[in-house]
């Protein structure tokens, strides 16, 4: 589904007005230095989320920016201890029988200012079914994976995460995105999908996998962001955004709720400052039935987001505070500090909103 396109207003603040907007307001309008007018666009409300999100939507993260790339011409080096093993390129990736596999994607640094969080369907395999192709038997000494990519990224990963751990589903390489090839920015000719760990451990235009027996610190995690990166229940509002003003009457708030491993059970909204949790309807969750709260398929829900949708009648002008709270099926709550309990191991908290209604 395509976005809508914006048509600008003009609207008026005063300074306090700016500084209580904040930054993340502040950087999508156009700011003159001494003058008090600001050029946004106009308010936008969505009555659901798109269970799959395009590719175009989908939301992009690097540490380096995406790299000067041939799709055609990239070759990913499997390496043991440093001494080539095999190696492969786009061309070898492309004539295995790939798989789609549904897979939710959430930047480690999501938070109520940094929306980053996305839904594909993506094509490709077990990343052992690949290295048995190409006859790589992994060394029995190894425990961890170092992976490299072209644009000077490099993280670690432990090597149970080669067949799945805690949980988690197996380490997987894909090479398509939504029924198309990868696009450049998402990592072509391929990139790796790591369940049950936050996108710092998703790395994109791999160039080597050296099997080492060393735990490898990477970048983010050497400046202090987690090594793990283990998914934390969580939940975001995407609509209306904080600091709208609405009118009165229904609005729909809608969001994501997502727990990696485990599936959603319920989501719940507060709009009295956390004294009354109501419902809201699951929109899109895989793993539950019709009944609410549910859950008859854990594996279906595994590692795919849950959206949601709460509907609100605001009949009395004023200032509200809305919060969303997230319970998965092992019992996880999102924390009620919205702000989270600490960003460096990943959101973990369900988010807040303010608006106004005049």
């Amino acid at each position: 589904m395509k976005k809508k396109p914006y048509s600008a207003r003009i609207v008026l603040f005063d300074r306090r007005q700016i500084l209580k907007l904040g930054g993340a307001a502040v950087a999508s309008a156009t700011l003159l230095p001494g003058c008090d007018t600001l050029l946004l666009p106009e308010l936008e409300l969505r009555d659901r989320l798109t269970d799959i999100v395009p590719n175009e939507d989908f939301y992009l993260q690097s540490a380096f920016g995406t790299p000067a790339v041939d799709p055609a011409t990239h070759m990913l080096r499997i390496l043991a201890e440093g001494s080539e093993l095999a190696s492969f390129d786009q061309a070898y990736v492309n004539a295995l029988a790939a798989r789609d596999r549904e897979h939710t994607l959430q930047c480690i640094g999501a938070n109520p200012r940094f929306l980053f969080i996305g839904n594909a369907i993506w094509g490709g395999l077990p990343f052992r079914e690949v290295l048995e192709g190409l006859g790589v038997t992994v060394p029995a000494t190894a425990l961890w994976m170092k992976i490299t990519g072209a644009d000077g990224y490099a993280t670690g990963l432990p090597i149970t995460d080669l067949d799945g751990s805690d949980g988690a589903d197996p380490l997987w390489l894909v090479w398509t995105m939504n029924g198309e090839p990868l696009p450049l920015d998402h990592g072509a000719p391929f990139r790796f999908l790591t369940p049950g760990r936050y996108g710092t451990k998703n790395p994109k235009w791999p160039s080597e996998v050296d099997f080492v027996e060393a735990e490898f610190i990477g970048h983010w995690e050497s400046n202090g962001w987690s090594q793990l990166a283990s998914y934390q229940t969580n939940g975001l509002v995407l609509s209306p955004p904080t600091m709208a003003v609405l009118g009165t009457g229904m609005v729909a708030i809608v969001g994501t709720a997502f727990s990696g491993h485990t599936p959603i059970e319920s989501v719940e909204v507060t709009t009295d400052g956390g004294t009354t949790w109501q419902p809201a309807e699951l929109t899109y969750s895989p793993a539950q039935s019709e009944t609410p709260g549910d859950v008859t398929d854990v594996n279906a829900g595994r590692h795919i987001w849950t959206t949601w949708r709460f509907e609100w009648q605001l009949d009395e002008p004023g200032e509200y505070t809305i919060q969303v709270r997230v319970t998965d099926a092992d019992g996880g709550v999102s924390d009620l500090d919205s702000a989270g309990t600490d960003r460096l191991n990943g959101y973990n908290a369900g988010m807040e909103i303010s608006v106004e209604v005049t």
